[in-house]
């Protein structure tokens, strides 16, 4: 599986069609993607798949960039669908494309390829969309691009379409590793790690549980919010489902809830079930003042300041001036008077003395817990980072160590489960920070039965063991004499 975006060639031995279609020249110098007055939606398709798949840009923000320019809903719907597709099952896709192309997808243009991408998924993925149809859209957007490339682009489509079963076959019977990836739209070192880590067969429930759609969770933030805000969401045609585990969770299965009235009134917060393991298995009682590093967008920030009590408050803190604009804006529609937000670099040294009862670091990490939502992060990520990332995040939980106070509690997580960024990162803090012990997470109904042990007071939310995104949650307590409430800071 070789492609230019592609992390790792497939060691698998390519399979050669008799009559394999000849590139065109590169004209790397001619026109580029045009802008007719009605855009080609598979060319739009195809420039959003080469701004993430070349250029690490988000898949979310790149289609929303997209679609403000696509009046109709099913063309915004189609351009999701088929660029989410595409990422989600580029293996496959490289693959059988590598086999149609005489040179390999290493040396054919860069927005010819997302051309390509775009046909082999309708092929292979979508049964309502015909395969000629599928084709010719596609020959037009590769004429847009270079004029001499239809031709090339209705050979190689025209040959996938051809060997379609015989395609789809393969990936049940390549064994291995290597089968899981094809099958699973997965890195093949991922697939590899995680066969390793936990065999075979629950390596294959991990995956398959990442490779799912997630939908967009919503948490209301009292049952006097959800006793409004979900009739009221309801009355303006969106579909939700409760969490089965989480109370004042929903799961919008159908509609956009954010330009609701419900969303402008503060009546919930956008948030993973997952995302809320951290801010509620943080032991508080309620009188403190809490600080939450690496706080942006807020939603940990949001759960905190509902658990506290009158005296109690939350400093929420982070290093970008852009997402902490998006703090405040989070923090000012939904009303919390208990918060307070600081600008400050946890990784340069906090401007703060060791007063802090209870200190939640959420730090940035390869956020592979979250692929159901962010697939384009797979490709993103390269195998060495989990290492490379775990030594900033241990700058970050020493710097959150020293300002912990004597007696105070300090909360490690992140949306990962990649061993290097959680108990790699926890036993290397431990064993330079002997004041520090793992202090027993003790959740409470429903966490009790979400929360997979992993070692002295840490656990991990398991993507396959609840529909949620992957999480790492460490508890530590500072030795020392407790300090008292808020009133001391």
């Amino acid at each position: 599986m070789v492609s230019r975006s592609h992390p790792e060639p497939s060691s698998k031995p390519k399979r050669r069609p008799e009559t394999a279609a000849k590139r065109p020249p590169d004209r790397s110098r001619g026109p580029r993607f045009s802008e007719p007055a009605k855009p080609n939606i598979r060319a739009v398709a195809a420039k959003v798949l080469g701004e993430v798949l070349e250029k690490s840009q988000s898949l979310k923000g790149t289609l929303q960039e997209e679609q403000e320019h696509l009046p109709r809903e099913e063309d915004r719907a189609f351009i999701r669908e088929v660029a989410s597709g595409v990422i989600r099952n580029l293996p496959l896709i490289d693959w059988a494309l590598e086999d149609a192309v005489e040179r390999g997808l290493s040396e054919t243009q860069s927005e010819l390829l997302q051309i390509l991408r775009v046909g082999a998924y309708q092929i292979l993925y979508l049964d309502r969309v015909p395969a000629y149809a599928a084709v010719d859209e596609c020959v037009k957007a590769a004429k847009g691009l270079n004029p001499g490339a239809g031709g090339f682009v209705n050979g190689v489509l025209r040959s996938v379409a051809e060997k379609r079963g015989e395609i789809q076959d393969t990936t049940y019977s390549v064994p291995g590793p290597e089968g899981l990836a094809l099958r699973l739209g997965m890195p093949e070192w991922l697939a590899r790690r995680y066969t390793a880590r936990f065999g075979e067969a629950e390596a294959e429930a991990l995956l398959t549980a990442l490779q799912e759609p997630a939908p967009m969770a919503i948490l209301f933030l009292s049952a006097a919010a959800a006793a409004q805000g979900v009739p009221q969401l309801r009355r303006e045609g969106l579909s939700l489902k409760s969490d089965p585990a989480l109370a004042l969770t929903y799961l919008v299965e159908r509609g956009n809830p954010v330009p609701s009235e419900a969303f402008a009134r503060g009546l919930f917060y956008v948030m993973d079930p997952a995302s809320q393991g951290p801010a509620s298995l943080l032991p508080l009682k309620g009188s403190e003042a809490v600080l939450d590093l690496c706080a942006a967008p807020g939603g940990k920030t949001i759960l905190l300041s509902g658990r506290l009590k009158k005296g109690g408050w939350v400093l929420a803190v982070d290093s970008s001036r852009r997402r902490m604009a998006k703090v405040r804006e989070n923090v000012t529609r939904l009303g919390l008077q208990n918060v307070r937000l600081a600008l400050a670099d946890a990784g340069k040294g906090l401007p703060f003395r060791d007063v802090w009862p209870a200190v939640l670091l959420d730090a940035p990490c390869t956020a592979l817990g979250t692929l159901r939502r962010n697939p384009e992060i797979r490709w993103q990520i390269k195998e060495n980072e989990p290492s490379n990332r775990a030594q900033k995040q241990l700058a970050l939980l020493s710097e959150a160590g020293r300002v912990t106070a004597p007696g105070g509690l300090l909360c490690y997580s992140v949306c990962s489960i990649e061993e290097e960024e959680t108990t790699g990162v926890l036993e290397r803090f431990l064993a330079g920070h002997p004041g520090f012990k793992p202090e027993p997470l003790k959740p409470s109904a429903p966490w009790k039965e979400l929360v997979t042990r992993a070692g002295p007071g840490c656990g991990y939310l398991m993507p396959h063991a609840h529909a949620w995104d992957g999480f790492f949650i460490a508890l530590l307590k500072k030795s020392g004499r407790k300090v008292r409430s808020s009133a001391a800071l």
